[in-house]
């Protein structure tokens, strides 16, 4: 299967910071689709290739600016040195996504939030809930 431009930057971006939606084909095609749609219509509006393409990663990264699997990276790479390897930091973080959904649904995790005094709440709370998971 042949990926489209959009299709490869967001799969990309998706494998950072988010490889918890890195198997969802629907996912990417829609999100693809929508950029590219909106780089397609912006140029025909007369704006140039930097605007379109401004518009289109609007579409194509919206609500994926915050990313729960990063903020859970960052915890176990600061907090747990002692107690998890670098090369099990991913692994970890991972399987931890599912278990801390409790805590970052009390958030409104949108594209500022790490720079929120909120971040630093959610920070010691996820730092809290891995340490009761015996990390």
């Amino acid at each position: 299967m042949e990926l489209s431009y959009f299709q490869l930057r967001l799969f990309a971006f998706l494998e950072e910071s988010h490889p918890d939606k890195i198997n969802d084909r629907v996912f990417i095609q829609q999100r693809s689709e929508l950029a590219a749609l909106a780089y397609s219509e912006a140029i025909q509006n007369g704006q140039n290739h930097i605007e379109a393409g401004q518009l289109a990663n609007t579409k194509l990264f919206r609500g994926l600016y915050f990313s729960k699997y990063d903020t859970l990276f960052e915890v176990l790479s600061e907090e747990f040195t002692d107690t998890v390897s670098d090369e099990k930091i991913h692994l970890y973080a991972l399987e931890l996504l599912p278990l801390c959904e409790d805590i970052f649904v009390k958030y409104s995790l949108d594209e500022g939030f790490a720079d929120t005094p909120e971040y630093e709440k959610l920070y010691t709370e996820l730092t809290g809930k891995i340490a009761a998971y015996g990390l």
